[in-house]
């Protein structure tokens, strides 16, 4: 019966009733891991990870030290679980390694903690199925929006520079646009890929979506106190071009009225004001609201509030504009 020694890596066997050839091969791996004990190798590392090494065709994982070491390293096994640095690799040295690896042109197109995310620069390269964002790693010199050049080395890709076919100015283009917010499909410029655009985009709509919900929310809590202010309180909103239809309760009762953005005075206030709408704002509408409603003297105009037609209203009642 076999019997196994040290770790996975590890490939020292008593073998029993295998053929010469399994028995060769064994003893193949057990003096290329000898050899692999005594030498040292090259290879990149991420902060706290691991470093991976092929010996006679098996991948073995070992743990470095120092643990917060990241970047390309030479290192020497101190076990076949373990490796210590020796020495921080030399370019040189680091261009030959990333030589035996595929070359892929990515966009740096997002950063998700310390990792630049990235999506292809070309669609049609069909040696690599890319779904989403992928992580490049040591990319700690890309920018936003350039284009750079990735080795893969079959699960990890790694940062082999910028890449030099491609006009720098764009990406600084990309991320001027960026920061005034223009829209993807305003986004202009000779050479612009539809790569490029979709991770303009993929940059832009998220910021958006953030802007857009941070507005709204100041906007409702801008509403909501003004309403509160005056006893009021606010049910719904729904905004328009320069004015806010608002729903809100004053005493239990639910009234609609058009509120400009601007100041939020009144545009259409959703009872019977004679016509003198827009002398009023929001808060002192409540007032009147509520003296209506405790005199039983309130029309109620417009179809939401269940009234007079507003078309009706203003016939009756022609507009009169602050002064």
């Amino acid at each position: 019966m076999p019997q196994f020694l040290g770790k996975a890596c590890r490939a020292k066997f008593t073998i029993m009733g295998k053929s010469k050839p399994v028995h060769d091969a064994l003893n193949r791996l057990a003096e290329a891991e000898e050899r692999f004990l005594a030498s040292e190798f090259l290879s990149p590392a991420v902060r706290g990870g691991q470093v991976q090494v092929r010996i006679a065709g098996v991948i073995c994982q070992l743990k470095i030290q120092p643990q917060d070491f990241e970047g390309f390293g030479i290192f020497r096994p101190t076990s076949h679980a373990e490796a210590r640095l020796v020495r921080p690799a030399r370019m040189a040295e680091r261009q030959r390694y990333l030589e035996l690896f595929p070359l892929v042109r990515l966009i740096v197109a997002g950063r998700q903690d310390d990792m630049w995310l990235t999506v292809p620069a070309h669609r049609g390269d069909t040696r690599f199925h890319i779904e989403g964002m992928v992580p490049v790693r040591l990319a700690e010199e890309a920018q936003l929006f350039e284009v750079i050049q990735a080795r893969f080395d079959g699960s990890q890709f790694w940062y082999a520079g910028s890449d030099p076919r491609w006009d720098p100015a764009m990406a600084a283009h990309m991320r001027q646009a960026l920061e005034k917010m223009v829209t993807p499909d305003k986004l202009d410029r000779p050479g612009l890929t539809a790569e490029e655009r979709q991770a303009y985009a993929s940059n832009y709509w998220p910021r958006y979506e953030t802007s857009e919900e941070a507005r709204r929310s100041r906007e409702e809590n801008r509403l909501r106190q003004a309403l509160e202010h005056a006893g009021a309180e606010l049910r719904d909103y729904v905004e328009r071009r320069d004015v806010y239809t608002i729903t809100y309760e004053v005493d239990g009762q639910r009234h609609v009225s058009a509120i400009s953005k601007n100041d939020l005075s009144v545009q259409v206030a959703g009872i019977c004001l004679s016509g003198e709408d827009q002398k009023f704002d929001l808060q002192s509408l409540v007032g009147v609201i509520r003296e209506a409603q405790e005199g039983h003297g309130l029309v109620r105009v417009g179809h939401q509030n269940q009234g007079m037609a507003e078309e009706q209203y203003w016939q009756v009642h022609p507009q009169q504009r602050r002064r």
